[in-house]
């Protein structure tokens, strides 16, 4: 049976300590204060211990089972507290917590050894220390850790479950995944899963880089058109421009508001770019924006009843147009057949309406009344 013994309780915020790490560390609760003052006083050990909810007092309830013994290396007073540098020494489980002093918890422990790989020649144990090793290397670059502060860290290390350790206690974790890789204490499972935690940092990182990317690349985009459109607008202002695109606008506006079909709101669209590329002074510019005004004028969406009179065309013909005598009988024809289709029409309305209108009459009609009465 291991041997038990008892320690301060140091309570933990979203913070796991794993033996083999040091950790700097800020001691501003009263419990805590007085749990180290405690620890100065005797051997510098404390039981460093992860709170499972982020709570100002440390009531035994929320606070994990498992924890690590760490030893008081450096302290620091500042307003407010102790500013610590405490050393991860090894893995310890508490079996009670009491409180004890005036707020301060004593925590009643007994040690927890680590399962060491057997053969750590084993080529396997091997790949997976190197691959470990180069991926969380590769996580420091990717942070921005400085080469030469990785090398030390890695090369500082030699045995692979401490290095798991160390990688563990970098990682980017919630607290409850970082604390179950300290309860693991199988040197060669803790290292399977700090790589796999390793492996899907780097994921989220390159996930989180491409989508950085493509914002830059579309926030680049928009600023180069920005820039653009505002060199131009200032260079235009300098060529005495100014009021012709400002007179663009406006047609662009009309033309917005003109109900187009699709084929012809292509069109016109295309000429506006047009429009817009091409320099006030240039010839071809206002043939287009003749083109475009004259469409802003047709009528699209209006409609009126036809009135044909041939007598009154053929008045306006011969005042308007001498000669042409054969252009003149095209256009008659053709405004005569319009108009005995339209009297063709007006004709099928006037029987279909008479159509109805008798049958609403006999609709309508009283029935006969039968005098029953006797004569008198």
């Amino acid at each position: 049976m291991s041997r038990r013994f008892t320690l301060p309780v140091m309570p933990l915020r979203d913070t796991v300590v794993y033996p083999g790490v040091a950790v700097p560390i800020s001691a501003g609760r009263p419990g805590t204060v007085e749990a180290v003052q405690e620890a100065l006083e005797g051997d510098r050990r404390l039981f460093a211990v992860a709170q499972n909810e982020n709570q100002d007092d440390p009531d035994p309830q929320i606070l994990y089972a498992v924890g690590t013994v760490v030893r008081i290396i450096q302290t620091h007073r500042v307003r407010g507290g102790i500013q610590l540098l405490v050393q991860g020494e090894s893995r310890a489980r508490a079996v009670a917590y009491v409180d004890d002093g005036e707020a301060m918890l004593r925590a009643t422990l007994v040690p927890m050894e680590r399962h060491a790989i057997p053969d750590p020649a084993d080529p396997g144990v091997k790949a997976l220390d190197s691959e470990l090793r180069e991926r969380a290397a590769e996580l420091g670059t990717r942070r921005g850790v400085s080469a030469e502060a990785l090398n030390q860290l890695i090369q500082g290390v030699d045995d692979p479950g401490s290095f798991a350790d160390l990688v563990a206690f970098y990682l980017d974790l919630p607290t409850d995944e970082k604390q179950e890789l300290l309860e693991t204490l199988g040197d060669e499972d803790r290292m399977r899963a700090a790589l796999v935690a390793v492996e899907r940092e780097l994921v989220r990182i390159d996930a989180q880089e491409d989508i950085q990317a493509k914002v830059q690349e579309e926030l680049g985009e928009r600023q180069r058109e920005m820039l653009l459109r505002e060199q131009m607008k200032q260079i235009r202002k300098e060529l005495g421009e100014e009021g012709d695109r400002d007179d663009v606008e406006e047609l662009r506006d009309r033309i917005a508001k003109l109900e187009l079909t699709e084929v012809a709101r292509n069109e016109v669209e295309r000429e506006l770019r047009r429009l817009d590329r091409t320099s006030p002074q240039a010839a071809e510019y206002q043939v287009i924006r003749t083109y475009l005004e004259w469409i802003t004028e047709l009528p699209w969406s209006d409609r009126t009843d036809d009135k044909i009179d041939l007598h009154r065309a053929e008045e306006i013909l011969d005042e308007d147009h001498y000669g042409l005598e054969d252009v003149k009988d095209r256009v008659l024809e053709f405004l005569a057949v319009r108009k005995l289709q339209q009297d063709r029409l007006e004709e099928d309305d006037e029987e279909a309406s008479d159509a109805v209108v008798g049958e609403s009459a006999d609709d309508d009609e009283p029935a006969a009344v039968t005098d029953t009465a006797d004569d008198p």
